[in-house]
């Protein structure tokens, strides 16, 4: 008998999705928004006008991150910036290519991680971390 999953819907994924998008626009920035599902895979990945080529790349990198290391990808980034630096060859542990920036988060419902959330390409990575904290935030499967 297969296992029950948690996994984002579409349909919650389009709502979250939807909440980063008006953050963005409230912020008056550029970006690459992508959505996860539990396992890394891409459920949604918008890019809004005037962002850098590589931002999708980036986002969708920065949320296979997220979820397959179940933390903030802040948190990565730190351990790496304080001198681990054995965490920044990990290629081939996420889904997608490993990207440990501040941007990324895991998306929770009922304490259970269903997904991820990421952010690139605001040009500042302060405000990456607002607009996907933003839209979390606001977010209720």
């Amino acid at each position: 008998m297969p296992l029950t999953v948690h996994t984002l819907s579409h349909q919650e994924g389009k709502k979250l999705m939807d909440l980063a998008v008006a953050s963005a626009k409230k912020h008056g920035v550029p970006g690459a928004i992508a959505i996860v599902d539990f396992a890394g895979y891409p459920l949604i990945l918008e890019t809004l006008d005037n962002t850098m080529n590589a931002a999708a790349q980036i986002a969708l990198g920065k949320a296979a991150t997220a979820i397959s290391f179940q933390r903030k990808t802040q948190d990565i980034e730190e351990v790496i910036l304080a001198g681990r630096t054995p965490m920044l060859v990990l290629e081939g542990a996420t889904p997608l290519p490993y990207v440990p920036l501040k941007g990324g988060h895991p998306v929770y419902h009922n304490k259970t991680i269903v997904g991820a959330i990421a952010v690139a390409g605001t040009m500042d990575a302060e405000m990456d971390e607002v607009v996907a904290l933003e839209a979390l935030n606001q977010f209720e499967p």
